[in-house]
């Protein structure tokens, strides 16, 4: 390469840094100006370093980053040429995880993420790494700054790749990754990072750091909180035994003992165990406390008659409910009274848990979401622990045999429908025991629980009588609830079209050929340019299909004003406002957002979209994210399952995306329908559904609704990127549920989208 080339390759960088320069100081302008508003309401986890943390990890950053190290590279004091590839053609490949220098013990499934563009185009990556088969990967999912930076070499937008590999095979310690850039054939660019895998580590350390980082001084502070709570209340902990082993038993029983709080009393009922030695361990102990009471049943009764045995000796104004052999943390009864003084009314409250193994080790938490009607009757995630005041458990009722295996989860949808004020505690106040046998083990561990839990569900819906009705759901142990779907719902799909023909003909002939519902129609708002979308919509009318156009060609890019213009030519009860560069892939999507819609206690639905390469696009809307908002579990496996399967079950939400958002007419009327000042192009679909939710409405995300999602087609880069203005506005609008996501864990990270463990780090 001639030092005229070198040259000008030196200069085309030297320009896109300071282009992103300029972006960067734009964001930190952005920042100065709400530093005395962040100061003044600090209404988020640690609001500041997210804001820091979503520009030290965002795109602009790493692009300004990436181009001074290739300037560095390029110099002619450093030899130069390091820019262009092997066949004299420029090219990047870029790693973004693992980062380099990146010593967090990983385990099980590792992901690698990155992005690449050559000149000449790309045929894959390459991935190696010692005792892995190697791994090859294509550039398909979006990135919208590599496409603003590379014009001329990027021409989709879509030059991210993602891969992963399992490395159970690896042996402990840090190994190196390398990334190899292919392009017509051979390899033109190769780059290098390193994993660290510690198996003993990987799944427990990020918690065990989680614990001492966060619960460690959040005990300290309950020490001294504890001297001043005004509300002492008696609380009886219910413990139903049955043939424990010694050692667990013990634990158990002295977890109360230990408890910071002391106004308890602990009601232990054996259920005739042929072991002696429960009775014995249990009388030596009642005889050392007089908190403590025994009944000791003469034959066996089952779980739900053990229980009940033991709730007769409870003489306290709340209950709460321990395993025989799992053990609650030192400050979990002095926090439910905590929880009592703020909120005096609560009838029913629930903490996070975490598992225990039998060396007393705690891993996979459970941080648990506000409550969440829908999501409790896809899964029990309540469970532990539960605290019910003593009125509403007389209401609701006790344990019933008939559901002995999923007997809490039976005696909590009682006490739900009852219940007029719910509380969540978002701390680990409860460890349960992960043994061999046991449920926390995994459910196939009881599939008599399995039947008991559909026996438990079944029964509520007879009680709630709304039509409801129970299927298994897609995962083991997880439920789909179903709802009738009134004669004569129509449904209106609202496409607005920018003018990509192929991308919307896909959209159209999906829509037509698999949708299973027939009760709809489709209405094409055509903002293009051309008179191609006019041309495809009068085709498909030709085949008798339910198909309006309206245009609004050459007009300005404003997304709410199209769809709410759209919408006032609709007199369908339910709307379906969906991008064109979707794509149906379940047959009854249109049914499983429609049966949810209807109901009238909800105002939106969102849909699972997968990205062609059948990651997750959106799975749910998190916010808080980056101080703003994010999809859950972006990116990842759409196969796959990931915390706590809530990809995979219906649940409550803040909001969904816009892509594929159904809402009854009357709602978006009551809303007042998309915000066409503030959000012309960004947040729009967030800002209605947070309006739809502070109505009263629910808002459910349901994974029985997929479709994929060819994320970019539909707008330009710079749409891609949320003007500064619009971020300003969101942030400002919606600071209270931006600081406090209900249906998201303030345990959970900030700075991601993969339901991953805070941290305190940058």
């Amino acid at each position: 390469m001639s030092e005229e080339e070198v040259g000008e390759a030196l200069q085309r960088l030297r320009d896109e840094q300071k282009a992103t320069q300029r972006q960067l100081g734009a964001i930190l302008e952005l920042l100065e100006k709400h530093e005395n508003q962040i100061a003044a309401q600090e209404t988020s986890v640690a609001r500041l370093d997210r804001i820091l943390m979503e520009i030290l990890t965002g795109r602009t950053w790493r692009t300004l980053r990436a181009a001074g190290d290739l300037i560095r590279k390029l110099t002619p004091a450093r030899g130069g040429g390091a820019s262009v590839s092997r066949s004299g053609k420029r090219s990047y490949l870029m790693c973004d995880e693992p980062r380099p220098g990146d010593r967090k013990a990983r385990t099980g499934i590792v992901a690698i993420k990155g992005w690449c563009v050559a000149e000449g185009g790309v045929d894959c990556v390459r991935i190696s790494i010692a005792g892995i088969p190697q791994i090859e990967t294509t550039p398909s999912l979006p990135r919208p700054d590599v496409k603003k930076n590379h014009p001329d070499l990027d021409s989709t937008g879509r030059a991210g790749f993602a891969a992963e590999f399992d490395s159970t095979p690896l042996a402990k310690g840090r190994h190196t990754i390398t990334l190899r850039l292919i392009s017509r054939g051979a390899v033109i660019r190769e780059t290098k990072t390193a994993v660290n895998i510690d198996h003993d580590k990987g799944f427990a350390s990020d918690y065990q750091r989680w614990i001492r980082e966060f619960e460690a001084p959040d005990d300290k502070l309950m020490e001294l909180k504890l001297t001043a709570l005004q509300r002492r209340p008696l609380i009886s902990v219910i413990m139903p035994v049955y043939n424990t082993v010694a050692t667990e038993l013990k634990e158990a029983i002295e977890s109360v003992l230990a408890q910071s709080y002391e106004n308890w009393e602990l009601c232990i009922s054996d259920d005739a165990s042929p072991e002696p030695h429960a009775r014995e361990i249990a009388s030596r102990f009642s005889e050392g406390d007089s908190r403590i009471k025994t009944v000791f049943r003469r034959e066996r009764g089952g779980i739900s008659q053990n229980s009940n045995s033991a709730l007769e000796l409870a003489k306290g104004e709340y209950v709460c409910f321990l395993d025989h052999d799992d053990t609650l943390a030192r400050h979990a009864l002095a926090h439910i009274c905590e929880a009592l003084e703020r909120n005096a009314g609560a009838e029913l409250i629930y903490s996070d848990e975490d598992k225990i193994d039998r060396a007393g080790t705690r891993f996979d938490p459970f941080f648990k979401p506000d409550w969440s009607p829908d999501l409790l009757l896809s899964e029990n995630y309540i469970c532990h622990m539960l605290v019910l005041r003593r009125d509403l458990l007389e209401k609701a009722g006790s344990f019933r045999s008939e559901c002995d295996g999923s007997q809490d989860y039976d005696l909590i949808l009682r006490a739900t429908e009852k219940a007029a004020n719910i509380a969540h505690i978002p701390k680990v106040l409860y460890h349960w025991r992960a043994g061999v046998a046991s449920t926390a083990s995994g459910i196939e561990n009881k599939n008599y629980a399995i039947s008991a839990a559909n026996q438990a569900l079944s029964r509520h819906s007879e009680r709630v009588n709304g039509g409801l009705g129970i299927e298994p759901g897609g995962i083991t142990g997880r439920w789909r609830a179903r709802y009738p779907i009134p004669e004569g719902t129509r449904v209106s799909i609202i496409i607005a079209a920018g003018g990509k023909v192929d991308v919307l003909r896909t959209n159209i002939e999906s829509i037509f050929s698999k949708t299973t519902y027939r009760d709809y129609e489709v209405l094409v708002i055509d903002n293009s340019r051309n008179d191609g979308i006019e041309k495809l919509v009068n085709g498909f009318r030709g085949a008798d299909h339910a198909l309006r156009y309206i245009d609004w060609r050459n007009r300005p890019f404003n997304y709410s004003l199209i769809n709410n213009t759209a919408a006032r030519q609709c007199d369908s009860p339910v709307l379906l406002f969906l991008n064109d560069d979707t794509s149906v892939i379940a047959p009854g999507w249109l049914e499983a957002m429609t049966e949810l819609a209807m109901r009238p206690e909800v105002g939106a639905v969102g849909a699972k979209l997968l990205y062609p390469n059948g990651r997750i696009q959106h799975a749910g809307v998190v916010m808080g994210l980056y101080d703003n908002c994010g999809h859950a579990f972006k990116g990842l496996d759409g196969k796959a399952g990931h915390y706590f399967d809530f990809s995979d079950v219906i649940r409550n939400v803040s909001a969904v995306t816009g892509a594929c958002l159904m809402t009854r007419a009357s709602v978006f009327r009551d809303a007042g329908g998309f915000d066409e000042t503030e959000f012309a192009v960004a947040f729009n679909d967030i800002d209605l559904c947070l309006k739809i939710g502070a109505l009263g409405y629910r808002v459910l995300y349901t994974p029985y609704a997929l479709l994929y999602h060819h994320e970019a087609f539909s707008k330009t880069s710079k749409d891609l990127i949320p003007h500064p203005r619009e971020v300003d506005s969101m942030r400002a609008k919606w600071a209270k549920v931006i600081g406090w996501d209900p249906y998201y864990s303030p345990n959970l990270t900030r700075n991601d989208e993969d339901y991953s463990l805070r941290t305190r780090d940058v």
